[in-house]
């Protein structure tokens, strides 16, 4: 006895445009969603419009595209305009689109970060070096900077330098007389007469003293308060991150904030800008779709 089909099933499959023979031979025994999904991926259009019109769950919509497979994904997202695709890039985890990155060479991502806020260019920097090796790196005239910035007021600088480690206060004050700190008859005088210097002198005068003292009284200001860091030149930051090979210097922009990150992705060319987006959570990514953009299924018949 051969099977047959009822007069709704008739019905469903002249609107998917499947064969009487085919519907008993391929599908007598499937579900209507079963029966679907299997159109669906051959890329009957009647299939995808039926199910965009009648499913509205994005896990309905998940299983019957297959948008979990990653291709699908790219397929999709490769066939959107760019302002579409770049909607998209928001919405994908900072640690997805900190993998972008690793398409950009080293010397591009250096000049991108040249151009990022210097609070989270420093974010950058605390991720990628311990505190100490960031002090030790800085250059020399980076630090002289530091000390004629007007920002940093002059009594904080004084109040460091009063506040030494007793064996850097000894080559201060033997590199300034000369003379074996024993022999000093007043080191506490030195440095009040220093601090009482006019503000100008006064930074000008640290800002040309032994660099490992400046070192200091740098990482004693920072040290006491990170904010300080955007007080340093940002060349000086770039030429750190420099010494680090590709990989070691894309790992710690995840400190990035998530809108710059998707400004970086958003100038890769399509096909690799697709790429990142496909790593976009499933559910949120058929959400997008569900938002107007369903027929960007079946204009890709990438099922």
């Amino acid at each position: 006895m051969s099977l047959v089909i009822d007069a709704n099933m008739i019905l469903f499959a002249e609107r998917m445009n499947i064969s009487s023979s085919r519907m008993v031979g391929e599908y007598g025994l499937k579900t209507v969603d079963e029966i679907i999904e299997a159109e669906a991926a051959q890329g009957n259009t009647q299939a995808v419009n039926f199910a965009k019109e009648m499913y509205h769950s994005p896990e309905k919509l998940m299983k019957i595209f297959r948008l979990a497979d990653v291709e699908n994904k790219f397929v999709l997202l490769h066939k959107m305009d760019t302002s579409t695709r770049e909607k998209i890039l928001p919405l994908l985890e900072k640690e997805d689109l900190v993998m972008g990155l690793y398409f950009f060479t080293k010397e591009k991502l250096l000049d991108m970060l040249g151009d990022v806020d210097i609070e989270e260019l420093v974010n950058v920097i605390l991720e990628a070096f311990p505190f100490q090796q960031i002090i030790e790196m800085l250059p020399e005239d980076a630090m002289a900077a530091f000390f004629q910035n007007k920002d940093l007021d002059k009594y904080i600088i004084a109040n460091e330098l009063n506040n030494m480690p007793p064996e850097v206060t000894v080559k201060f004050i033997e590199g300034l007389t000369g003379k074996p700190y024993s022999k000093v008859e007043d080191p506490q005088g030195i440095i009040d007469s220093i601090i009482a210097l006019p503000e100008d002198k006064f930074r000008k005068f640290i800002s040309e003293i032994d660099p490992d003292v400046q070192r200091q009284l740098v990482f004693q200001i920072t040290k006491k308060d990170n904010k300080y860091l955007q007080m340093i030149e940002p060349d000086a930051y770039i030429g750190m991150l420099n010494t680090l090979m590709k990989p070691e210097m894309v790992k710690p922009m995840i400190a990035l904030e998530k809108e710059s990150l998707v400004d970086m992705i958003s100038i890769l060319p399509d096909d690799l800008m697709s790429i990142v987006a496909s790593q976009i959570d499933t559910k949120v990514f058929t959400e997008f779709l569900m938002q107007g953009h369903l027929d960007m299924i079946e204009d890709a018949l990438m099922i």
